[in-house]
Formats: structure tokens, sequence, C-alpha cells
């Protein structure tokens, strides 16, 4: 069973790349095809917006992975009360995204969508932060019963 550390940086990695996607449909287009006209550069953009939802439909799963582990673990109990509730309010407002929910992700979404991501890497990495400071060798999560 993985642990919530590591579903959580499988989920910053999904999230990475979803960002890469959505910077090469923003940016990158190779100089050759700068010069051409939209019909011809369409359908390299597509494919990245396809990878970037791929990668968002990862990452909503990850996350959405992480939010059920924590719940299920909150029971058990931990050591240090504050910390857990801290991650978990945390986990709670990643797993309630609309962004991550949504099922279309257009060109003309690429911009706002770039610094989505950004927003939510920021989140991950101070969920991430709290979980390594959480889990001393006397808190690791229990092994599963099953």
């Amino acid at each position: 069973m993985p642990t919530l550390l590591d579903i959580a940086q499988a989920a910053r990695r999904e999230l990475m790349l979803c960002g890469v996607a959505l910077e090469d449909a923003h940016t990158s287009l190779p100089s050759k095809l700068l010069a051409l006209p939209p019909v011809v550069t369409a359908p390299f953009r597509a494919w990245k917006l396809v990878l970037a939802r791929r990668h968002r439909a990862a990452a909503k799963k990850q996350i959405n992975e992480l939010h059920l582990a924590m719940h299920d673990r909150a029971s058990m109990g931990v050591l240090n009360a504050d910390l857990w509730s801290a991650i978990m309010r945390s986990v709670d407002a990643l797993s309630l995204s609309r962004w991550l929910a949504a099922d279309t992700l257009t060109a003309s979404d690429v911009l706002p969508a770039r610094q989505t991501v950004h927003l939510i890497l920021r989140n991950l990495g101070e969920v991430i932060d709290l979980l390594t400071e959480l889990e001393w060798p006397g808190e690791r999560s229990p092994p599963s019963s099953t």
C-alpha cells in the first residue's frame, strides 16, 4: 500500500507533466511552424491539450486517492493532531478543485490553466512538506489489515 507521501508525490508529478503539456501548447511550436497558418499548427496544439487533459485526470485520480486514504486513516489517530488537521484541510481543498474536475480543456483555456496548475502545484507542495513533517518513524501509517 503506497504511503500518503507517495500518493501526493505521484499527484505532483502528474500536475507537473500537465503543466509542461500546457506550456508546450502555449509556446513551443517548432520555429518552422510559427510562420504557418493556424490550420496547420492546430493539430500540434490539440495533441498537447490531449496530453494535458490526460495528466490532469491522472492528477485528479491521485488527489482523490490521497483524500480517501487520509479520511480512512483519520480514525486511526496520529500523534500530531494539529498538523494532521492542517493536512486534511489542504487535501480537502485540493480534492474540491473545479479545474481538476473539468472534462474540457480548449486552446482558449491554456493561459488560465497554466496559472491554475502553478497554484495547485504550490498547494500540493505544501501538503507534501506537511506530510514529510508528519511522518516521523513512530507516526507512519499502520499496515493495512487486508
